[in-house]
């Protein structure tokens, strides 16, 4: 993400929302207010500032909570709002006892390579190789980290299917300790 964008922490103290991994209800009623309104189209906080108040919901609990936490059908559309809408910077919440994630790259072509080769090698269907790991981690750096057109919306919608059989695999990313405190 760039650097001149907010955290999501201050971004819930300033648009009175909290990030709970817990309330889903709260998640999918942003969610369906973003479907029902419009908000793929405007977002922005001058022009639909309720718009981009939900955005940053569903989108700082997407970025920050893992995985199994998140409604199916907020995985599945809510990349469809990231080219309107400005989200807040929050990394996934850190896994306790899990690995570091490794270091990755923000170039366009590793994560499509990295999603490609996940499918060619059948990771879909069984992830615990060494070689699915390393992978899927080069796939969720670029997810995670980068803006979104580093990588094609075919890898943004895939990586969410590949959550399940590669979610055996967890990483944490530096400095993720204190991401709900803000500090701007």
């Amino acid at each position: 993400l760039e650097a001149d964008v907010h955290s999501c922490a201050c971004e819930a103290i300033e648009f009175e929302f909290e990030i709970n991994c817990e309330d889903v209800d709260t998640m999918m009623e942003s969610m369906t207010f973003l479907k029902s309104n419009n908000c793929a189209a405007v977002c922005t906080e001058d022009e639909a500032p309720e718009c981009f108040r939900h955005y940053l919901i569903v989108q700082s609990h997407h970025d920050y909570c893992p995985e199994e936490g998140i409604p199916e059908d907020i995985e599945d559309s809510f990349h469809d709002f990231d080219t309107a809408c400005t989200a807040c910077a929050i990394d996934r919440k850190a896994t306790e006892g899990a690995e570091d994630c490794p270091a990755g790259t923000c170039d366009k072509g590793p994560g499509d390579d990295a999603y490609a080769a996940l499918i060619l090698n059948d990771c879909m269907q069984d992830c615990s190789s060494d070689e699915c790991k390393d992978l899927y981690f080069t796939l969720r750096y670029q997810h995670d980290k980068c803006p979104h057109d580093t990588i094609s919306s075919a890898s943004e919608d895939g990586i969410h299917d590949l959550e399940v059989p590669c979610g055996i695999h967890k990483c944490n990313y530096d400095g993720v300790d204190n991401q709900l405190v803000c500090v701007d």
